[in-house]
């Protein structure tokens, strides 16, 4: 009787225990400069912070969160002028919402997964603040500054003059097809793709934002010196993944950071484009996953 009652108080404790340390989901808004930027943080253990794709939102990484805060603690956010980040402050570097970001949450040292421009943030930050990354994963990522010395093809940017001429006459919806036909469709595919789930969600997360926050501006990325001209100077372990269909331009610059980033190594997804996190969520969680735990 004295064996099964210590067996019912161990159990109780262990039980207990595991509830206290386990993480509990919160979210928030933490002030820097004008900006209010949103937050969530998932699950426990080496943090882990995703950095979402322009005109899309922190809700993109659903699937990366859903099978990642098993391992880790993962923590999203939306970037300035995006999602459920407030206020407007054109002068606050994005690099410098992020390390604000990561004080309020008392994290001294993080790995961090862009996608596009959350791609081109996540190399500011690591230049800026080396001292504070573990290891970076850049997806579907530009380079701020390549285009100086490696132009943007003309296939890239067609799809910018429409978006531009929507965006010109208040056409929101038609601004948001276009972006998502080169960016969730891909220019590889059928025009009809824009029925799928993926490219779906992203005409609904892109018509919601530029309603929301009309363009009035964008994460600020630091210059002269550009990204560009300081990839030689990153030292954190660095992974570069993208898609074969993406655009042209995207490509390039996945295959430049290969080079330039001293010890990066490169994975190219098939018969994928440019969010690759949505379209093959687990083929990439597994390289993340594997990278950050070598």
């Amino acid at each position: 009787m004295k064996q099964l009652a210590l067996y019912l108080i161990l159990g109780w404790l262990t039980f207990y225990l595991g509830c206290k340390n386990k993480r509990e989901p919160a979210d928030g808004l933490i002030p820097v400069g004008k900006l209010k930027i949103y937050y969530e943080r998932n699950g426990q253990g080496d943090p882990l912070l995703l950095l979402h794709a322009g005109l899309q939102d922190h809700n993109m990484w659903k699937s990366q969160v859903d099978v990642l805060s098993r391992q880790f603690e993962v923590i999203t956010i939306d970037l300035p002028f995006h999602g459920a980040t407030t206020g407007e402050d054109t002068t606050i570097l994005a690099s410098d919402v992020i390390k604000a970001v990561m004080d309020s949450l008392h994290l001294q040292k993080v790995s961090l997964a862009g996608l596009s421009m959350g791609a081109s943030v996540v190399q500011d930050f690591i230049i800026a603040y080396p001292a504070h990354v573990h290891k970076a994963i850049l997806i579907a990522s530009g380079v701020n500054g390549f285009e100086r010395d490696h132009p943007v093809d003309s296939v890239s940017m067609k799809w910018w003059g429409k978006f531009q001429q929507a965006l010109e006459v208040k056409d929101t919806a038609a601004a948001a097809a276009e972006f998502t036909k080169a960016w969730a469709e891909g220019i590889y595919r059928a025009a009809d793709s824009l029925k799928a789930p993926v490219s779906q969600y992203v005409y609904n997360t892109t018509l919601k934002n530029l309603r929301a926050h009309k363009m009035a501006g964008w994460p600020l990325l630091k210059s002269n010196p550009t990204a560009f001209d300081r990839l030689s100077s990153i030292k954190v372990p660095v992974l570069v993944i993208h898609g074969d269909k993406d655009l042209p331009y995207v490509s390039k610059a996945c295959e430049y950071l290969e080079q330039a980033v001293p010890g990066a190594k490169r994975v190219l997804l098939n018969d994928v484009a440019h969010m690759l996190n949505m379209e093959k969520p687990r083929e990439l969680n597994e390289l993340i996953r594997n990278f950050l735990k070598e």
